[in-house]
């Protein structure tokens, strides 16, 4: 009988402290490479741990493709969601998720001189103004690794530092062409056509996008 008093107690006991590791919360602030980033998280098990935040990066981009200059932005604000693997019951996780939302470069370009659009020359004043735009995928999955000292210690304080990939894909590009005496000319959209595959091409090797975030946590 005392024996299984004390195995129901320390069943008791490990059910009440693993009620006490999920219910473990904490939230955190953070900056990177996919800017400025809020996020909660709770453990799951002492091995295990869920992360969701919202991350909002906005950068104006002044750049030449296929020797014309375009100057826009590059948007890549969006929400993420990642499971967080402590395989050693320390600080180092392995992190696997997604971020989700609209994320994409959106150029312009206004040329003040002639300029080579596909295989043709043409002036100012034909090209008019030239939009660019490359959408990426809403969904893009994230690997990476890290540094994390959440729930780790008896203070509530922590940090994290994460480095990973975020796989973009390939974008979807657009090329459009307003206010040029040319702009709904059949032969120059044809030679638009070909600058948007050159522009295609240009953007294409970037179907990695480098994550990496330092931030400073705090669960309760």
């Amino acid at each position: 009988m005392k024996r299984t008093i004390t195995l129901a107690a320390l069943a008791l006991g490990a059910g009440v402290g693993a009620q006490t590791a999920q219910a473990q919360l904490a939230v955190s602030g953070s900056i990177g490479t996919t800017g400025g980033s809020v996020e909660a998280q709770t453990q799951i098990t002492p091995i295990i741990q869920l992360r969701g935040g919202y991350n909002y990066f906005e950068y104006g981009v002044n750049d030449t493709y296929d020797d014309i200059a375009y100057e826009g932005d590059l948007d890549l604000t969006t929400w993420g969601a990642f499971v967080d693997f402590r395989p050693f019951s320390n600080a180092f996780i392995v992190t696997a998720g997604a971020y989700f939302g609209d994320k994409g470069l959106d150029l312009t370009a206004r040329p003040t001189q002639n300029v080579e659009i596909g295989n043709q020359t043409f002036t100012p004043g034909q090209v008019g103004a030239l939009r660019a735009t490359a959408e990426l995928e809403d969904t893009a999955p994230f690997l990476g690794i890290g540094w994390d000292t959440t729930f780790q210690g008896e203070t509530g304080f922590g940090f994290k530092i994460i480095a990973g990939a975020m796989f973009t894909g390939s974008p979807d590009v657009s090329m459009t062409s307003s206010g040029g005496s040319l702009s709904n000319d059949p032969n120059f959209q044809a030679q638009l056509a070909i600058e948007e595959q050159n522009l295609r091409d240009d953007v294409d090797d970037y179907e990695v996008y480098p994550v990496v975030q330092a931030g400073l946590t705090y669960s309760f």
